[in-house]
């Protein structure tokens, strides 16, 4: 079965383990927005190194609130 990002939500745990780390609300709804509008992004089968959106979504969450 496809795990296609047009159809993923993230999960209430992985929320509250991005949260855990210091990202806002807003920033979380800011990463999900963008990753829901990269086009080249449509199955986690293709994301090397992740088997599930809420693993990656935790991580690009993480690293882009290190960035700000």
């Amino acid at each position: 079965m496809s795990k296609l990002l047009s159809e993923w939500q993230p999960s209430t745990s992985a929320l509250d383990l991005i949260r855990l780390n210091g990202i806002h609300d807003a920033q979380i709804e800011k990463s999900l927005e963008y990753l829901k509008g990269q086009s080249e992004l449509h199955n986690i089968d293709d994301v090397e190194g992740y088997d599930n959106w809420n693993a990656f979504f935790i991580m690009f969450c993480i690293k882009a609130g290190n960035q700000s």
